[in-house]
């Protein structure tokens, strides 16, 4: 039987539950009127899309109908794309209007024991936050792919499951599916609910070092390693994450007259991975040391040290100037009005003017632009072999303290061209003194539930 989910909500057999999914069905009709002439005619948009749901509900399988029928009531008002099995099914966004249950056997204690549910479901629209049909075409996301003018394929509107390079899509059922990308200093994580109909988990045994990835439109995981499979009540949950398993063993070494990109190609290799640099100024080291540390550790140690930040994603290990990055065209403009969930907060004020390193007899000052006359200092134990590269590391300690000062976060529909590294400009009603642009450090794709948790500092930080 097809999965079918709404939000949270779902309608599946299991051993332990029964919520068997009677009909689904749906209608399509435009609006029309004759042009002035009165020879032809006019599409001028579509009506509301409106269905129903209906399904059974049993107690004797561990269902509560009267607790199913209340936790439908709370969601009352709310939207959301309605999914068959992994696809689209309907408009984008359907909003629940009615909750409806009927039931013939029922105890004397007013127990019912069986129940039949129907749910109404009108088309919404997140951006006007009305149910409003627009006048552009419509054509069902289950039949876009007979469509060749049409430029949503199908494949757009499915959340693809490709497991060791292989598609398992149509073998799982997903029900949760959400992605953390962060742009520095954290690996990326997937979390992952779905029922295995075909038992391939069983059978194939997963293992840490295989690979998961998760496409859903131009939104994308990248290949990520398993981390962990476990049943859930009735399902499987599976984490990964985008560094790989062996990522937490120490080394020890030390380089002598080395640069930069040469330190970052040794780890790269040392963990299957391929190295892609942005804005990079490779800075030539006379000694480096990592005494006992993971190399991803080391690493951002490294990078801090150099205003410079790494990610990995897709097996790709990216470093890039924080100030190259910062300095890059704004991808979109994101207008915050009381529909959104957002919150900003801004310490800058509260930052260093000035901050100084020293080890022995070598010190190094950065001087902020900012104009601010706080200044602090710190003895670092890393090695400097002049002033200049000092100076550099100051700076590099100081924007680290310095840059999340002014941030904040957004939570909208999905948003699935975004991923973090992202340099975005705000628009905020009533706001003005946070408009700017924005730099997004973190991103939750909640690809079932069908919105971005958007998590931004400050850009062009100097």
């Amino acid at each position: 039987m097809a999965q079918v989910t709404w939000r949270d909500k779902s309608f599946q057999i299991s051993q332990r539950t029964l919520t068997a999914l009677k009909e689904l069905p749906i209608s399509y009709k435009v609006k029309k009127k004759s042009d002035k002439s009165g020879n032809s005619v006019i599409i001028t948009g579509h009506d509301l899309q409106t269905f129903s749901v209906s399904y059974d509900l049993s107690a004797s399988v561990g269902v509560n109908p009267m607790q199913e029928y209340d936790s439908w009531k709370m969601a009352l008002g709310q939207a959301g794309p309605l999914m068959l099995e992994n696809t689209l099914y309907g408009p984008d966004y359907v909003m629940l209007k009615n909750v409806q249950i009927e039931s013939d056997r029922i105890t004397s204690t007013g127990v019912l024991l069986t129940a039949s549910l129907t749910l109404e479901f009108e088309e919404y629209d997140p951006q006007t936050s009305k149910t409003t049909a627009s006048a552009r075409p419509y054509v069902s996301p289950l039949k876009r792919n007979y469509f060749s003018d049409t430029p949503e394929a199908v494949e757009d509107l499915i959340i693809k499951v490709l497991y060791n390079g292989k598609d398992i899509t149509d073998s799982v059922s997903v029900s949760k599916c959400v992605h953390d990308m962060f742009a520095s200093s954290q690996a990326d994580t997937l979390k992952l609910i779905f029922n295995d109909t075909t038992r391939l988990w069983d059978g194939w045994k997963a293992e840490n070092e295989d690979l998961i990835e998760v496409v859903y439109g131009v939104a994308r995981t990248g290949k990520m390693f398993i981390d962990d499979v476990k049943p859930v009540n009735g399902a499987f949950e599976l984490r990964a994450s985008s560094i790989p398993p062996n990522a937490k063993e120490k080394h020890t070494k030390s380089w002598e007259n080395v640069y930069f990109t040469q330190i970052a190609q040794e780890i790269s290799n040392r963990h299957g991975l391929e190295l892609q640099t942005f804005g990079v100024e490779d800075a030539m080291y006379d000694y480096v040391c990592q005494e006992n540390e993971p190399d991803f550790i080391f690493l951002q140690k490294r990078c801090d040290l150099e205003s410079l930040s790494f990610l990995v994603f897709d097996k790709k290990l990216v470093i890039y100037s924080e100030d190259y990055l910062d300095s890059q065209e704004s991808q979109k403009e994101i207008e915050i009005n009381d529909d959104i969930e957002f919150e900003y907060n801004d310490n800058s004020q509260k930052g260093l003017g000035t901050f100084t390193v020293t080890n022995g007899n070598i010190t190094g000052t950065y001087k902020s632009s900012n104009g601010l006359e706080k200044s602090d200092s710190k003895v670092i134990q890393t090695h400097m072999s002049s002033t200049a590269e000092a100076n550099r590391f100051a700076k590099g300690i100081w924007r680290v303290l310095s840059k999340n000062l002014a941030s904040g976060y957004f939570k909208d529909a999905i948003m699935r061209d975004l991923s973090a590294g992202s340099i975005l400009t705000l628009k905020t009603d009533g706001a003005s003194s946070w408009d700017g642009k924005v730099f997004v450090n973190h991103i939750r794709q909640d690809y079932v539930g069908s919105n971005s948790k958007v998590f931004f500092r400050k850009a062009n930080v100097s």
